[in-house]
C-alpha cells in the first residue's frame, strides 16, 4: 500500500471524459471545509477544522517530522472559489501521522468541519473528500469524495473499501473521512495509504484505503487549536487565543499562575469568557505568568489544556514614550505655542535636543500629565484645561510623536483649582484619570479609559481624602496592580494616609502609614524605588541640603524613618521626577535645573540607594517649561 502524500504538479493533464474519481468519486463542492496544500512541486488535503488551522497527514511536511514552521512554502486553498492563505506552524502527532497546520489569516466565511459528538459504528459508511488524482485527471481543481465502508483497522486507523472501486490517490493524503447524519458532517479520520485503485496513471488491481482516527482525538485537537499567546502590560496581562469553529458556541476558561505547568484546578482558574481573549488585571509589576485555555464546546466534552504560554509585566510607568521599558522625559512650552519635546533614553542618557513630537498641546497655563491611557506599552499626553471648562485632551503615541490634535476624552473633568491625577484604578492595563477637590469637601472623583476616551463623570470614588492644602499622590502601594492614593499632610505633622483602590473605588479613611515623612515645603514623590511591585515614598528636602529620602512599602506601610537615600540632589528650586530610567525594574529620580541651563540629572537606585547623580541631558526644559516626569503636583 502506498502513501498517497504528493501529487505530482508538473504532470500533463489528462483531457478526456469529465472526471469522476477519488478514484471513481464524483466531483464536488459540497464540503467547503476541504482545502488543498501545496508546497514545491506536491500537493496533499486537509480540513478545515478551526477558523485558522487545517488538520492533514504529517507526510504532507516530511521536511517537519517535529513540526514548526514548514521547512517548504506551503500554501493552503481552504474551499470553492476558495480562501487562499500561508502555513506558517506546524503541529505533528506523530503517533497517529496527524499534522495540524496553523493559517496566516482567518479563514472565517467557509464553515470549519465539526468533530464527532458520538462514536462510530462499525461498518458504518463514510465519505472521503479529497483533492488527488481522480480517474482521469493528474491536477483536478475541484475536491472529488466518495463512500466508503469502515472496518477498525490497526491501532488509530482505520480500513476503508469504496463504493463502486472507488480508493484514494495521490494528493488525497490528509483528505477528511466525515460521517453525515442527521444534517451533520462530522469529521472521523483523515486518509492516509491506498493502492490506489483506479485512479490515473495506475495499473493496480487491489483495493483499499487506510485513514488515520481522529475521533479519539478530539480534546487534542481542540486544546491544540487554541494556540494561545499572552502580552505583559502594566499591571496586566493579555491572554488572545484561536477561537473554536462558530458554531461550536465555546466557552473558553482560562487557567493562571506562577507554575509554569499551570494546573487546571479551582486554585488556578481566573475566568470563563465567550470572546478570544481574556485581560487578566491587578498582576504585581515584573511579574512573570502562565495561562492554559480549555474549550468547552456546547456539544461535545471539554478540550485539552492548550499548551501553556507565559508572559512578563511591566513595571508601572508614566513617562516611557517609546515603549522601549525605559522611561523617557518631555516638556511642554505651553504659552500660546504649545510645543512639546521629547529626550528618549537609552539607559545611560536622554538622547536628542528639540525634538518635536507635538506642536500644540497644552496651551496657556493647562496641566500636562502622561499616561499608557490606551494600554499599548507607550506612554501618552493628556491635558486638562481646567477652569469652566473643565475639558481633557489626549494625544496618544506611536512611538516616535504623540499623534492629533485636539481629541477630547472628557468634557468635563477637574474644574477650577482641582488637582488632576493619572493612575491605572482598576487595573486593567489603561491608565484612567482622577480628580482631588481638596478644600473642605475632599472628594475624588475617577474616570476610567476605554482605550479610546474617559468614561464617566461625577464618579466619586472617596469622599473624604487629600482636604484643604495636602499633597495628593498616586501610587500602587500594595502591589495589586491597581493604582491607589496617597496624601501627605506635610506642615509639622508629616503623615502620610492611604486609600487603597478595589477597582471600583478608593478603600479607607485616615488609614496612616506613616507619621514622621515629608514636612512643609518639602516635595514628597512616589515609585518603586526598590523593585518590588509595591510603589514605595520618597520626599527631596531641596533647599541648601537637598537631601532625599525613602520609606519603603510592605503593602500595608511605609518602613522607614529619615532612612537617607541621597544626600545631594534637586537643591534649590529645581523641579524632581521619578521614572525607571535605565529600565532595571527600580525607579530612579531625575532633577531639571530649567532656567537658562536646561541640565537634567539622574541617580540611579541600586535598591537601597540613589547612586552618584550625573549630566543625562545638557539643554531640555528651560525657564517656566513644565517638564514630565516630575513630582511636583503643579507649576
Amino acid at each position: 500500500m502506498t502513501v498517497v502524500s504528493a501529487a505530482l504538479l508538473t504532470a500533463a493533464a489528462v483531457s478526456a471524459a469529465p472526471a469522476s474519481a477519488v478514484s471513481n468519486g464524483a466531483g464536488t463542492d459540497a464540503y467547503p471545509f476541504a482545502a488543498k496544500l501545496t508546497a514545491d512541486g506536491r500537493a496533499c488535503s486537509g480540513a478545515l477544522v478551526s477558523p485558522v488551522f487545517v488538520l492533514t497527514a504529517a507526510s504532507c511536511f516530511p521536511e517537519n517530522p517535529q513540526g514548526g514552521a514548514p521547512a517548504k512554502a506551503t500554501t493552503a486553498l481552504v474551499g470553492r472559489p476558495g480562501r487562499t492563505a500561508q502555513v506558517t506552524n506546524v503541529v505533528v502527532r506523530a503517533d497517529r501521522g496527524l499534522a495540524l497546520a496553523r493559517l496566516n489569516t482567518s479563514v472565517t466565511d467557509v464553515p470549519a468541519v465539526a468533530l464527532p459528538a458520538s462514536s462510530l459504528v462499525a461498518g458504518e459508511p463514510l465519505r472521503l473528500v479529497g483533492y488527488g488524482r481522480t480517474s482521469a485527471e493528474w491536477v483536478p481543481d475541484q475536491p472529488h469524495s466518495a463512500v466508503f465502508t469502515s472496518a477498525a483497522g490497526a491501532a488509530g486507523t482505520l480500513s476503508l473499501t469504496g463504493a463502486n472501486g472507488a480508493d484514494a490517490c495521490k494528493g488525497d493524503a490528509g483528505g477528511p473521512v466525515v460521517r453525515e447524519a442527521g444534517g451533520v458532517t462530522e469529521l472521523f479520520a483523515v486518509a492516509g495509504a491506498s493502492w490506489q485503485h483506479g485512479c490515473v496513471g495506475e495499473t493496480e488491481t487491489r483495493q483499499g484505503t487506510t485513514a488515520q482516527r481522529v475521533d479519539d482525538l478530539i480534546s487534542w485537537i481542540r486544546g491544540q487549536v487554541l494556540a494561545p499567546t499572552a502580552k505583559g502590560g502594566n499591571h496586566s496581562v493579555t491572554v488572545s487565543w484561536s477561537p473554536l469553529r462558530l458554531a461550536d458556541q465555546a466557552t473558553y476558561t482560562v487557567y493562571g499562575g506562577t507554575d509554569p505547568q499551570v494546573p487546571t484546578d479551582a486554585a488556578h482558574l481566573l475566568g470563563q469568557t465567550t470572546a478570544t481573549s481574556y485581560v487578566h488585571t491587578s498582576v504585581p509589576s515584573k511579574q512573570t505568568w502562565y495561562y492554559r485555555v480549555v474549550a468547552r464546546p456546547f456539544r461535545g466534552s471539554s478540550g485539552d489544556p492548550s499548551a501553556p504560554v507565559a508572559a512578563t509585566t511591566t513595571a508601572r510607568s508614566v513617562s516611557d514614550f517609546t515603549g522601549d521599558g525605559k522611561d523617557d522625559i518631555a516638556t511642554f512650552t505651553r504659552g500660546t505655542a504649545g510645543d512639546v519635546f521629547v529626550a528618549g533614553s537609552d539607559g545611560t542618557k536622554f538622547d536628542g535636543t528639540s525634538v518635536l513630537w507635538h506642536d500644540r498641546f497644552s496651551i496657556g497655563s493647562e496641566i500636562p500629565l502622561s499616561g499608557d491611557f490606551d494600554g499599548d506599552g507607550k506612554a501618552d499626553v493628556a491635558t486638562f484645561a481646567r477652569g469652566t471648562g473643565a475639558d481633557v485632551y489626549v494625544a496618544l503615541s506611536d512611538g516616535g510623536k504623540f499623534t492629533g490634535n485636539g481629541v477630547l476624552w472628557h468634557d468635563y473633568f477637574a474644574p477650577n483649582n482641582e488637582i488632576p491625577a493619572v493612575g491605572d484604578f482598576n487595573g486593567d492595563g489603561k491608565d484612567d484619570i482622577a480628580t482631588f477637590t481638596r478644600g473642605a469637601a475632599a472628594d475624588v472623583y475617577v474616570a476610567l479609559s476605554d482605550g479610546t476616551k474617559f468614561v464617566g463623570n461625577e464618579l466619586k470614588w472617596h469622599d473624604y481624602f487629600a482636604p484643604n492644602d495636602e499633597t495628593p499622590t498616586i501610587g500602587d502601594f500594595n502591589g495589586d496592580g491597581k493604582d491607589d492614593i496617597a496624601t501627605f499632610t506635610r506642615g509639622t505633622t508629616g503623615d502620610v494616609y492611604v486609600a487603597l483602590s478595589d477597582g471600583t473605588k478608593f478603600v479607607g479613611n485616615e488609614v496612616k502609614w506613616h507619621d514622621d515623612f515629608a514636612y512643609n515645603a518639602e516635595i514628597p514623590a512616589v515609585g518603586d524605588f526598590n523593585g518590588d511591585g509595591k510603589d514605595d515614598i520618597a520626599v527631596f528636602a531641596r533647599g541648601t541640603g537637598a537631601d532625599v529620602y525613602v520609606a519603603l512599602s510592605d503593602g500595608s506601610r511605609f518602613t522607614g524613618s529619615g532612612v537617607l537615600w541621597h544626600d545631594y540632589f534637586a537643591y534649590g528650586d529645581e523641579i524632581p521626577g521619578v521614572g525607571d530610567f535605565d529600565g532595571d525594574g527600580k525607579d530612579d529620580i531625575a532633577t531639571f535645573t530649567r532656567g537658562a541651563a536646561g541640565d537634567v540629572y539622574v541617580s540611579l537606585s541600586t535598591g537601597t540607594k540613589f547612586a552618584t547623580s550625573s549630566a543625562w541631558h545638557g539643554n531640555f526644559a528651560f525657564n517656566s517649561e513644565v517638564p514630565v516626569p516630575r513630582a511636583t503636583t503643579i507649576l
